[in-house]
C-alpha cells in the first residue's frame, strides 16, 4: 500500500511539473478557447478481473496552453459486464487531470497522460490524434494503455488496452488569423546624373567660357578654359593618330593613308589601321556626325570616277560600323574628280587627289576647316561653316534598343520635338530644368524649343542613353 501511494505522488509531482513548464516555455497561441470532448471509451478486460470487456465513456473539458500542449480535467465511466451468472457486474468511475502534448503544433498526433481517483486509482498513457474539422469542432482518438490500482488491503492491479473515440467541441469565437506583416519600407535611391561631357559645346563649370575635350575635367573653374586655347580641327601628321577635339560642323579632315587596291573599292592593311584609329576619335566624340567623301583623279571617265569614289566611301563606312560606329552618325558620298585639291598633271598631284575625307554634318563645337598642304599651291581659304540644315520631319526621336534615335538632333528655333517610347523597358526624357513622366511603351514626350542653343538630355532609368537637341 505504501508503494502504491508512493507512485500516485510521483505521478502527479511530474504531472505539475511538466505543465508548469509547458506553460512557461509557450509560445504565440495558435487557438486559445477552452473545449469540451465527449468521447466513448471501450476497454479490452484484464484476465484476471473474470469480466467481459468494459464501455463507457470519458468526458475531458480542455485549455489549451501553448500551440503544442493542452492540460485537462478529465471524468470516466467503466462498465464491466460478469462472466457468468455467477459473477458481479462491476462499474469503475474516477476523475482527475490530464496533459496532450502534440509533435508538430495543435492538432494532428499527441502523447497523452493522465491520473484519476476515485474507489480506485487509474492511469492512462499513450498516443491521441486530433483532426479539426473547421473552426467548431473536431474529431478526437486515443489509444492508451489503462492502468487500475485498488487501494483495499488485497491491492490488486489490472493493466488494459482502452480506446476513446469522440469529438472536440472549443467555446467561444474562433481568434482572428494575424495580420501579414508590413512590407520592406522601399528605399527609392535617386540616380546621380550623368557626368558632363567636355565636348557638349556647355559651359559645364560656370566659367563663362564654353568647354571642350581638352579641358581638365571641365567640372572645376580651374580646368583651364581661360588661359589654354580651344583645339583646332587639324589633319594628322604622319605617325600621329586623329584627333577630332575642336571640329565643329563644316570642318574636313583628309585621312591621308586610307587607301584602296588598284582600281578596286577593297582597302589595304595599312588603311584599316589608319581606320581603327577613326574609330576611336569618332568614339571620343559621340556628339558629332560625319560624312564620307572618296575623291579620285582624273584618270578614267567622270562617270565612273564617281561610282568607283562612292564605292570606297562605302567601304570606309561598312568598316567603321565594323568598329562599332552607329550607322546613322555617318554618311557617304562620292566624288568622283570634281574636287581637286592638287594638278592632276603630276603624280605627286594625282595621289593628292586620291583621298578619303571626313566632313563633320552635325555638332556641337565649331572649328577651322583643314585640307592638307599642296606642293606649290596656295592653300584654298576654308568657307565659311554653315549651320545644318533644319528640317520639320526630324522633330521626332524614336526610343527603341535602349537608344535615343536620332541622337544628335539639330531643328530650327519653334521646333516642337516628340519622343515616342517603342521600346518593351520603361524610360524617362530627362532634361536640366524638366523631364518627362515615365514613358511606357507607346507613351510620348514633346516639348518646344523657342530659344537657340544646346540642349542635353538623358534616360534617368538608364543614364548610359543621352542625347542632344541643337536649336539654331
Amino acid at each position: 500500500m505504501d508503494k502504491f501511494r508512493l507512485d500516485v505522488r510521483m505521478a502527479l509531482h511530474l504531472g505539475v511539473v511538466a505543465t508548469a513548464a509547458i506553460w512557461g516555455s509557450a509560445a504565440a497561441q495558435e487557438d486559445n478557447r477552452f473545449y469540451v470532448a465527449p468521447m466513448a471509451t471501450y476497454v479490452l478486460s484484464d484476465d484476471a478481473r473474470h469480466a467481459d470487456d468494459g464501455i463507457g465513456g470519458t468526458l475531458a473539458l480542455g485549455l489549451p496552453l501553448s500551440a503544442s500542449a493542452e492540460i485537462e480535467l478529465r471524468g470516466t465511466f467503466i462498465d464491466y459486464k460478469a462472466e457468468d451468472d455467477g459473477g458481479e457486474d462491476v462499474d469503475i468511475t474516477g476523475g482527475g487531470f490530464g496533459v496532450n502534448l502534440f509533435f508538430s503544433g495543435p492538432g494532428g498526433p499527441y502523447i497523452h497522460g493522465d491520473v484519476m481517483g476515485g474507489d480506485t486509482t487509474l492511469f492512462n498513457l499513450g498516443l491521441g490524434w486530433d483532426v479539426a474539422i473547421g473552426k467548431s469542432f473536431g474529431i478526437r482518438a486515443e489509444a492508451l494503455w489503462h492502468t487500475e490500482s485498488n487501494t483495499d488491503d488485497n491491492g490488486q492491479e489490472f493493466r488494459e488496452p482502452l480506446f476513446n473515440l469522440g469529438v472536440r467541441i472549443p467555446f467561444g469565437r474562433a481568434p482572428e488569423p494575424p495580420p501579414p506583416p508590413a512590407p520592406a519600407p522601399v528605399v527609392v535611391v535617386p540616380v546621380p546624373p550623368p557626368p558632363p561631357v567636355c565636348s557638349d559645346g556647355l559651359d559645364n563649370d560656370g566659367d563663362g567660357l564654353i568647354d571642350f575635350p581638352a579641358d581638365k575635367g571641365c567640372t572645376s573653374a580651374d580646368d583651364g578654359d581661360e588661359t589654354d586655347p580651344p583645339p583646332k580641327c587639324e589633319a594628322p601628321e604622319p605617325g600621329e593618330a586623329v584627333n577630332l577635339d575642336g571640329c565643329g560642323v563644316g570642318d574636313t579632315i583628309v585621312l591621308r593613308g586610307v587607301n584602296f587596291d588598284f582600281d578596286k573599292s577593297t582597302l589595304t592593311v595599312n588603311a584599316k589601321s589608319l581606320l581603327d584609329g577613326v574609330a576611336g576619335a569618332l568614339t571620343k566624340r559621340p556628339d558629332i556626325k560625319v560624312e564620307i567623301g572618296g575623291h579620285t583623279d582624273a584618270k578614267g571617265s567622270d562617270s565612273y570616277n564617281a561610282s568607283l569614289s562612292d564605292r570606297r566611301a562605302r567601304s570606309v563606312k561598312t568598316y567603321l560600323v565594323g568598329l562599332g560606329i552607329a550607322a546613322d552618325r555617318m554618311s557617304t558620298k562620292g566624288y568622283g574628280e570634281s574636287s581637286p585639291v592638287a594638278d592632276n598633271e603630276t603624280d605627286e598631284g594625282r595621289e593628292l587627289n586620291r583621298r578619303v575625307e571626313l566632313k563633320v554634318t552635325e555638332s556641337a563645337g565649331g572649328g577651322v576647316s583643314v585640307a592638307p598642304p599642296v606642293p606649290g599651291k596656295a592653300e584654298p581659304q576654308p568657307e565659311a561653316a554653315a549651320p545644318a540644315p533644319a528640317s520639320a520631319a526630324a522633330s521626332t526621336v524614336t526610343i527603341k534598343g535602349f537608344a535615343f534615335s536620332p541622337k544628335l538632333l539639330t531643328v530650327p528655333v519653334g521646333t516642337t520635338v516628340q519622343w515616342t517610347n517603342e521600346d518593351g523597358s520603361s524610360h524617362l526624357v530627362n532634361f536640366a530644368d524638366q523631364a518627362s513622366d515615365r514613358l511606357r511603351q507607346g507613351g510620348t514626350y514633346s516639348r518646344s524649343f523657342d530659344t537657340p542653343g544646346i540642349y542635353a538630355y538623358d534616360c534617368s532609368i538608364h543614364p548610359d542613353m543621352t542625347g542632344t537637341v541643337t536649336v539654331q
